[in-house]
């Protein structure tokens, strides 16, 4: 699940001088609340901008902590979006739902971006009761919830179910909806219909739509060239998705693996050692070095064995260092001749 930030954030950050204009209005006088409020909120904004999430929750932080009993609805929320792009689960949720306590409008991201909270710590339960309250703000008329359910029947391993909840999400053509498309995509290869994501992957490439994972898209799309039987296809967008992000560990590993597969041993090994210096954390490794442990035994064999067969050349040059040897120690070279 790619992190995601809703266009709220822009329009906030767009309107944000109105913002602090009327609440300087509604607490004109009490500039010991009022200034450190604002400039946080400034600062937050300015640093979320530039993805320096960590920062920016800091100063959301103090421009909550410095409003009037704790009254800030939107600073709440940009710390709970701050703390999600950070991967910090916990703290996000606590503070997207002191946004909730607070706001009086509808919040239909905020109740996905919890829902998406509860998916990555495993809150299933949680999370699809958040968002049905999205769809429910939303009269069913907003893609995003359905694009969040999505996410949450593949993650219950429901490929089937996830896929009408991605076409819901994309609704009538021409899509532009990118992640409920690769969704779609994605849902087609648990499937096992190859050939019909491909021809998905194949659209999202030829379209113009925006904020394509362009690593995920070409490796995805080289894992069903391969199981198509197209080896070498599949090894070109392997290659694509490396060059994209030259650390993607399960494009090093998929091409190790094909190589392996097809003998190219130097090749196999070169992929491997480059899968298990990017891989994640959590991963064991231990196949993949047994496999490459094997690999590089098995070429040091093959060069200690390897013969240099003589050339013309050589064998006439030995035929030469024979015959000086025969003439050194033929006749005249101490013995009798008789």
């Amino acid at each position: 699940m790619r992190l995601f930030l809703n266009t709220a954030i822009i329009a906030a950050i767009l309107a944000c001088n109105g913002f602090f204009a009327s609440e300087a209005l509604a607490k004109r006088g009490d500039k010991a609340t009022v200034e450190p409020t604002e400039l946080h909120m400034r600062e937050g904004l300015k640093k979320m901008k530039m993805k320096d999430y960590e920062g920016a929750a800091d100063d959301f932080l103090q421009s909550c902590y410095f409003a009037r009993n704790q009254y800030n609805p939107q600073g709440w929320l940009y710390l709970g979006l701050c703390y999600k792009a950070s991967r910090n689960y916990s703290k996000a949720i606590e503070a997207i739902h002191n946004h909730l306590k607070q706001t009086t409008d509808k919040a239909v991201d905020a109740h996905v971006d919890l829902a998406e909270c509860y998916m990555n710590i495993g809150e299933y339960e949680k999370a699809e009761k958040e968002i049905d309250q999205a769809r429910y703000d939303s009269d069913g008329t907003e893609k995003r919830p359905y694009y969040a359910m999505g996410e949450l029947l593949e993650r219950l391993d429901k490929p089937g179910e996830a896929l009408e909840a991605y076409n819901t999400a994309l609704a009538e053509r021409p899509w532009t909806y990118t992640d409920a498309w690769m969704g779609r995509a994605r849902c087609k290869m648990k499937l096992n219909y190859p050939n019909e994501a491909i021809k998905d992957y194949r659209e999202i490439i030829d379209s113009s739509v925006k904020n394509v994972p362009w690593t995920e898209l070409y490796y995805n799309l080289g894992q069903c060239l391969y199981k198509r039987g197209d080896h070498q296809g599949a090894i070109d967008h392997w290659l694509y998705a490396l060059k994209d992000d030259p650390d993607h560990f399960d494009s090093h590993l998929a091409l190790g693996r094909i190589f392996d597969e097809e003998k190219h041993v130097s090749s196999a090994i070169t992929q491997y050692e480059h899968a298990l210096r990017c891989a994640p954390k959590n991963y064991n490794t231990d196949q993949i070095n047994k496999r490459l442990l094997a690999l590089q035994s098995s070429l040091k064999t093959k060069e200690r064995d390897k013969e240099i067969k003589p050339s013309p050349y050589m064998r006439q040059q030995e035929e030469g260092r024979q015959q000086q040897l025969q003439k050194q120690h033929g006749p005249g070279s101490g013995e009798s001749g008789f």
